[in-house]
């Protein structure tokens, strides 16, 4: 038996005043809908602005924390960074090999594995530090002082709830 093909549906194009008027639905009133498109507007700046798009926020992140915490275990970068065990090994590898962390083993627990800038790296911090700073007030300067702190306290009790 030969099955009846459904009836074809007219498909109507949306006009460009139509298209401009898209209805987000319950979009524009989602925390996350709305942190993902302001990181998105963040990342793109970045990766235009920052060692030419050749770090990443991640990069960027562990490198200053290694900076300010020398010696610092790959776990607890790991875990300031929220970023699992297997993509910080990776993570670090890239710094690594960049010439820029250099991992070593420490004395009292054989597993641990201190983490240091090289003179390389202390170099590339400082740069970075500098570009991430021009990246950071094009977007700061939207804000007065008291909004821009109070912005990043909401945020950071946002990612500090970790449920």
């Amino acid at each position: 038996m030969k099955r009846k093909s459904p009836p074809k549906k007219s498909l109507t194009r949306r006009t460009a005043s139509q298209a401009a008027a898209i209805d987000a639905d319950i979009l524009p009133t989602l925390l996350g809908y709305n942190i993902r498109r302001a990181q998105i507007v963040l990342w793109r700046d970045f990766a235009r602005t920052v060692a030419d798009g050749e770090i990443r926020p991640g990069m960027f992140s562990a490198i200053a924390l290694v900076k300010a915490n020398p010696g610092i275990a790959q776990v607890e970068l790991s875990t300031e960074l929220a970023i699992d065990k297997a993509s910080m090994v990776g993570l670090i590898d890239r710094l690594e090999d960049a010439g820029w962390i250099v991992r070593t083993r420490s004395q009292e627990d054989r597993r641990r594995q201190g983490l240091t800038l090289t003179p390389a790296g202390e170099k590339m911090y400082r740069t970075l530090k500098r570009e991430m700073l021009e990246h950071e007030q094009k977007f700061a300067a939207l804000y007065s002082e008291s909004e821009r702190k109070q912005l990043v306290t909401l945020l950071r009790r946002l990612h500090d709830a970790r449920p």
